[in-house]
């Protein structure tokens, strides 16, 4: 009986789900939030009014889950769009945004994730310069996000 034991607590651990797998399933998985006036009127030095995560599927790479995340600030339509390179890290995603424009750290939650950005913040190029988040430019540090389904990631 303590053989048997022992090999199921040996193997528990590679029984585990990586944080890729369980956050984006099959390289599958939308994630978005959209903040209200409410929130954005207590938190005025945040500049992010939506944030959606998603895999890019025109990027492929066996190495890493590439990631399309899609930010608009407040006060603008527009969209910013970086591809992030994630992989796994002990329990967590680490995704380093194209260019050396910066970090974000992926956990799973119940609801979604938590997307914690670099000491250094993200950055994004638009038309007229760069957009830093974070970083101390900004409030947008750490973002919970809910899942979503596909369509609110297009």
């Amino acid at each position: 009986m303590r053989p048997v034991l022992a090999l199921c607590l040996l193997a528990s651990p590679a029984l585990a789900e990586s944080p890729r797998e369980a956050l984006f399933p099959g390289d599958e998985g939308c994630y978005r939030r959209d903040y209200d006036a409410g929130h954005l009127a207590t938190h005025p030095d945040q500049l992010v009014r939506e944030i959606r995560l998603s895999p890019d599927k025109a990027v492929l790479d066996a190495r890493y889950l590439v990631l399309k995340v899609q930010v608009r600030l407040r006060g603008s339509d527009d969209e910013l769009l970086a591809n992030a390179y994630c992989e796994n890290t002990g329990g967590s995603l680490s995704c380093g945004l194209e260019g050396d424009a910066g970090w974000l750290t992926l956990e799973p939650t119940a609801r979604g994730l938590r997307a914690s950005v670099g000491r250094d913040g993200i950055g994004f190029e638009t038309d007229t310069g760069f957009v830093t988040l974070g970083g101390g430019q900004s409030d947008d540090t750490v973002f919970a996000i809910p899942r979503a389904s596909a369509e609110a990631c297009q």
